[in-house]
This record gives C-alpha cells, sequence and structure tokens, in this order.
C-alpha cells in the first residue's frame, strides 16, 4: 500500500499509485471524502494499433521537481516505436484544480501517430450510488457530479491550436461491467454522452509527432460545488492560461523552502534534499482549516475498512514541532487554534478527529472491567501542551498563546494533573501510543510528564503560581512514579509498561519497544544516566532487524503486517530515526561517526527516487508496507536533521532550553 508524489493547496489533495494512476482525490478537505474509485484512474497508449495501459514497468523517473511540490513522471518505449511521455502534475495555489502537462516526445527518425486515453473513475462521496457522468459539448468536457460535488475533467484551451478530445464514452461500472475503460482497448470510443450509478468515463487525445518533435498538452480536474461553479473556473483557467498556474505554484514552493535557513549545509546532497521534501511532505498534509492527517491511502481500507487519513493529536504536535524546528511557526498555529475546540468536557484529547474536526472512529473500548475509565492516549493531550510550549519558546509569539493558555493548555494540564493513580503518581491506564495496550506504558507516562512541565512553565508565565506548583509537583510525582514503577531493576532496564488486564491489574510488561525512547526525547532523565543509557543500548541490539534492509523494528513480535516471525518485526522509520536521535545526541562528533551515517543512509534509501517515507518496510526485500507516505515519518527525518543541525554547532539542541531553565530553579 503506497502512494506517491501528493499535490494539495489545502483543499483539494491528489495522490498517485506506482503505476502513476489518481489513487486518492480528497475535496474539500485533505483526506476527507476520496472520490477517486476502486481501479484509480488509468492512462493508456495506442501506438501503430498496440495498445497498453501505462504500467509501473514503463517508469523511467519518478520524483518531485527540486523544491517543488510538482510531480515529474516520465514513461518510455522502445516498442513498437521509440518515443517517451511525460506527465507534471501539480494543483493550483488559490484554485481547486488539478493539472496534469502532458508531453509526448518523439526522438526517432519516423513520424508517430499516438493516442493517449485519459479514464476517470470518480465514486464520489465514497459511494457510486447515485453518480452522473455526462459530456458538455459547449466546454468539450466530462462532468462528473453528485449532491455539491462537480469535478469537471477537460484539456487547457483546444480553441487556441491546443490538443482537443478526440473521442469520449461516459459508461457503467458494475455488475458484470468493469468499466468503460475496457471500451478503449480497442483503440475507439463508443462516444456514449451520458450515464448513472456506478459509472466511470474515458476520452482521447491525438497527436501525430514528427522526428525529434514534442508536443504538450495539459489536462484539468476543476473542482467545485455547482455546475456553474466548475464552468466558470474552467472558462477563467482557458482565458489566461495554465503557464501562470505553474509558475505561480513552482515559484511559490521555492520560496517556502527559501524563506528559512536551512540546517547542516555539509549534510550530504540526498539527506539534504530529503529535509526539503519533507518539508513540503508535511504541508501536503495539512487542511487549509488546520486538521493535519497522518497518512492519505485509502487502500487501508482493504486492512481494516478504515484509512490513516485522521488528525491524531499526537501524530499531529509531533508534525508541527516538526515545522516549527524548521522555521515555519506561522504555519503550524492553523493547528494550534483548533485544540480547544477539540477538547472534551472533562479536558482530554480524543482519539482522533476527522479533517473537518467530528470524532473520528475508534476501537477502544472503556468504563467496562479491564478497560480504562476513558477510551483516549493520555500522549495524545500531553503532547500538544509540549509542542505548544515549544513553538512558545521560538516565536515569543504571546497573544497567539494566551488565549489557547486559558482555553486548551489549563484545562488539558488539570485534567493530566488529576487523571493519575494518587499512590503511584502515574497517569491512570489508558491505551499506548500504538493503540493496542491498555495500561500504563513508559512512553505515555514520559509525554505526561513534558506536557506537565510546559504547562507549568507556561503557567509561570502567565502569573498563576498556583498552576505553577501543582503542574510542577505533578509533574515531579510522574518523574517518580516513572523510576519507581516502570524500571525493572532486574534487568537494568525501563519496562515497556505495565499493562491492565482483564481483572483489572496491572502486570509489567518487559517487551522491548523503541517507544520507551521517550525518556530521553521529553527529558524525563538526563543523556547521561546509566539507566537511560543502558536501556537505550538495549533497545537497538533487541530490536535491530538483521538481514540485508537491516533497520529498527517498533517492538519485539510486532504483528502488524508481520512478514517474517524469526526477526523482531518490521523495520519502522520512525524506530529507526529514533535510535538515530539518540546516537545523535550522544555522540561526540556525529556527522563523522560512521553508524550514524548509516543510519541516515538508510532512510534515505528507503525513501528512494519518489523521497516517499513509509510507515513500515519488508524485512527482507525493503518494500513498502502499510501506508507510504507517513507525515510522522517526514516529521522525524525533520526533527533529527535539527538534532543533528544543532549538536554540529554552538546552538543548543531542540530539545534544551526549557529543561535547563527548569533545572535551574529547581537548584
Amino acid at each position: 500500500m503506497a502512494r506517491f508524489l501528493p499535490v494539495t493547496n489545502g483543499r483539494l489533495f491528489v495522490a498517485f499509485d506506482e503505476h502513476h494512476r489518481i489513487r486518492e482525490i480528497t475535496y474539500p478537505h485533505v483526506g476527507k471524502e476520496n472520490h477517486a474509485g476502486p481501479s484509480g484512474f488509468r492512462v493508456g497508449v495506442l501506438v501503430d494499433r498496440v495498445f497498453r495501459w501505462i504500467e509501473h514497468s514503463d517508469l523511467v523517473s519518478h520524483r518531485y521537481r527540486d523544491r517543488t511540490m510538482t510531480g515529474a513522471v516520465s514513461f518510455a518505449w522502445k516498442t513498437p516505436r521509440d518515443w517517451t511521455l511525460g506527465f507534471e502534475d501539480w494543483v493550483d495555489l488559490d484554485s481547486d484544480v488539478f493539472f496534469r502537462r502532458v508531453t509526448a516526445e518523439n526522438p526517432g527518425s519516423t513520424p508517430i501517430e499516438v493516442t493517449i486515453f485519459f479514464h476517470q473513475d470518480f465514486v464520489i462521496q465514497y459511494s457510486d450510488i447515485g453518480d452522473t457522468a455526462v459530456y458538455l459539448p459547449e466546454t468539450d468536457a466530462l462532468l462528473h457530479y453528485k449532491d455539491e460535488r462537480y469535478f469537471l475533467v477537460a484539456l487547457d484551451d483546444p480553441g487556441h491550436g491546443q490538443a482537443r478530445i478526440r473521442e469520449f464514452a461516459c459508461g457503467k461500472r458494475h455488475g458484470n461491467r468493469e468499466g468503460t475503460w475496457r471500451d478503449a482497448e480497442d483503440g475507439r470510443l463508443g462516444g456514449n454522452p451520458i450515464a448513472q450509478g456506478a459509472v466511470d468515463s474515458v476520452f482521447s487525445v491525438a497527436l501525430v509527432l514528427e522526428p525529434g518533435e514534442r508536443k504538450s498538452f495539459t489536462y484539468m480536474i476543476v473542482c467545485g460545488t455547482s455546475h456553474s461553479m466548475v464552468c466558470d473556473t474552467l472558462a477563467r483557467f482557458r482565458k489566461k492560461g495554465v503557464d501562470r498556474s505553474l509558475g505561480e505554484s513552482q515559484g511559490f514552493w521555492n520560496f517556502w523552502i527559501d524563506s528559512h535557513v536551512l540546517p547542516l549545509k555539509s549534510l550530504s546532497e540526498a539527506p539534504r534534499k530529503l529535509y526539503e521534501l519533507s518539508l513540503i511532505m508535511l504541508r501536503t498534509h495539512w487542511d487549509a482549516g488546520g486538521a493535519v492527517v497522518a497518512a492519505v491511502d485509502s487502500e487501508a481500507l482493504s486492512f481494516s475498512r478504515d484509512t490513516y487519513a485522521y488528525l491524531w493529536p499526537r501524530d499531529a504536535a509531533m508534525m508541527a514541532y516538526a515545522l516549527d524546528l524548521a522555521g515555519f511557526g506561522d504555519f503550524t498555529r492553523k493547528f494550534y487554534s483548533l485544540l480547544p475546540s477539540l477538547l472534551s468536557p472533562q479536558g482530554f484529547l480524543h482519539h482522533k478527529y476527522h479533517p473537518n474536526l467530528s470524532i473520528g472512529s475508534s476501537w477502544h473500548p472503556s468504563g467496562t472491567p479491564g478497560t480504562p475509565l476513558y477510551p483516549i492516549q493520555a500522549d495524545e493531550t500531553a503532547l500538544p501542551i509540549w509542542a505548544l510550549y515549544r513553538h512558545f519558546e521560538r516565536y515569543r509569539d504571546l497573544d497567539t498563546i494566551r488565549p489557547l493558555y486559558h482555553h486548551f493548555v489549563l484545562p488539558a494540564a488539570r485534567f493530566l494533573a488529576g487523571f493519575r493513580d494518587s499512590r503511584t503518581g502515574l497517569p491512570l491506564p489508558s491505551y499506548d501510543l500504538w493503540e493496542e495496550r491498555p495500561g500504563v506504558s513508559t512512553h505515555t507516562a514520559a509525554t505526561v510528564f513534558a506536557g506537565l512541565s510546559a504547562a507549568a512553565l507556561f503557567s509561570e508565565g502567565f502569573g498563576d503560581f498556583d498552576e505553577r506548583d501543582c503542574f510542577r509537583k505533578a509533574a515531579e510525582e510522574v518523574r517518580s512514579g516513572i523510576l519507581s514503577r516502570l524500571f525493572d531493576p532486574s534487568a537494568g532496564v525501563f519496562l515497556r509498561g505495565l499493562v491492565l488486564d482483564a481483572s483489572g491489574t496491572l502486570r509489567p510488561d518487559r517487551t522491548p519497544d523503541a517507544s520507551v525512547s521517550a525518556l530521553f526525547q521529553f527529558q524525563v532523565l538526563p543523556l547521561q544516566d546509566a539507566r537511560l543509557i543502558r536501556t537505550m543500548e538495549w533497545l537497538e541490539r533487541m530490536l535491530r532487524v538483521p538481514g540485508p534492509i537491516g533497520g529498527i523494528a517498533r517492538y519485539q513480535n510486532d504483528y502488524y503486517y508481520q512478514q517474517d516471525g524469526s526477526v523482531p518485526g518490521n523495520p519502522w522509520v520512525i524506530a529507526t530515526l529514533w535510535i538515530l536521535q539518540w546516537k545523535i545526541l550522544t555522540t561526540p562528533s556525529p556527522l563523522t561517526d560512521r553508524g550514524i551515517l548509516s543510519l541516515i543512509d538508510w532512510v534515505v534509501d528507503r525513501a528512494g527516487e519518489s523521497g516517499m517515507l513509509p510507515e513500515q518496510v519488508h524485512p527482507a526485500t525493503g518494500a513498502r508496507l502499510s501506508v507510504s507516505p507517513l507525515a510522522w515519518s517526514h516529521a522525524e527525518w525533520v526533527i533529527s536533521v535539527s538534532v543533528l543541525s544543532a549538536q554540529d554547532s554552538p546552538q543548543p539542541h531542540p530539545w534544551d532550553e526549557p529543561a535547563r531553565r527548569d533545572a535551574s530553579r529547581n537548584d
């Protein structure tokens, strides 16, 4: 399951599969309402009476244009003729229009006649019931619509010497009818002008390429909420031309990247490019309204009948933190400003939210024997407080923060301070960050410590000294509980946590789990602490995946997409990056350390030419597993490079400042 080269403007989101078929077309929110059907939007070619749908095996290059959100994909064939086909894909910055600049080139010595077929497989608002596909002769375009969702498919300007629609067909995709795309395989289209129900459409463009000639035209999908809206938008772009949209898009993304100083100019080209691309990748997962989705990959539906296209507060906090480190605080404020509206009456953040901010699906029971009091993950309430303070530390935007302090930080921190066991000081049971086990995980406890510590700093700044003392005391009690209850003295390492069994008893869980890295990430212990050093060395030893691929597993005997029971689990990008961050922080000269450089190379290799970092990979082949790209993976790469840059300069590393001030106050 993988998606490549997403392009978006924060409302319209388009992404592709390995064959460069459109598989995600979400609108009007990033990740919400995928209107692409199960077969994807195919592209076929007819040359010398030989028809084929283009596939991954025909790919020559599959990447973004450097430092832009413009896909650059090329295909090539030697038979029956030597020719190439290229695509530039982008979404307009201001209007909800997807553009595809198509370029065919004939490098040979004889003319070639090429017919290109474009297939549209819309399933509007997740359902093919009641869809309509119709050809509009007045605009020479195909329209798919239902309710308040309209998608107009057209070419840029056929009236001024540009390519025109040669043939078209609208048809059924239901029962024993596979779809109108089958109609294209004989090289001709039937011309049916309208169909309703479960429908698709195809149209063709014919080109004659002289020797050495290349020709280009632009395919468009105009999105809107009414017939007049999409037709007016099409007319406007046909009048002004599409080159301006492409130039504005590429210029904006170059300007956006250049607007902040990039870390580590001494880093080699491939890791530096992945850093820049990761910034863009984080941006692609940000809805215009401020919601931040984990991944947009509807193929996950086949695994669980659900997707990753949700706002998980934990993932979103780490993504916002990464962009804050990179200097994009003006952008991350969109997410932080949502937090008060997401809080429950009790003061916690829910498991996850839809991009339109309604509460998302969940599988966490609560309130029954052997389950937590609430169906939550406490780290998802704690980490946004922590990230918000890191944001404030960097940008000092007091007028923005003050209402968030009163309407988010205080109620959320009060909940965390009260949602604890009075005997142990630890958080009461909730679900772990992997959404699998109820109990008290070390990761969750570390994030609650971090969230309460950040809330104490906020409270002191705003003069709420009673709140400060309450939050400081609660944070220290959490820390003491971690040291006394979550450390295994017999093994000399920290537990994964305490698991809640069916009887309501908390039992030690000694499974090696990369998430215990939270102890250093959120400064529960200093880097020199012997218990922490032993734990991190143990995690790396136990979770390193043997074989040609390597990397670090999420935890021992990880069953999620398990491929080989003889290894700890599939290599996870974020788990590997946590080990990388630890090594960077504890190595005197990290830029010359072979172990660190090999982990950097490992991450770059997992991104591949396209630059998409997945959630996890196959332990023997390196193939992408689960969703790809995963925004959290890209966030941890940005964080890792930022930490490496800080270690290579006299500046403090990104996590240090608040902890150093806390320590001085305690002294």
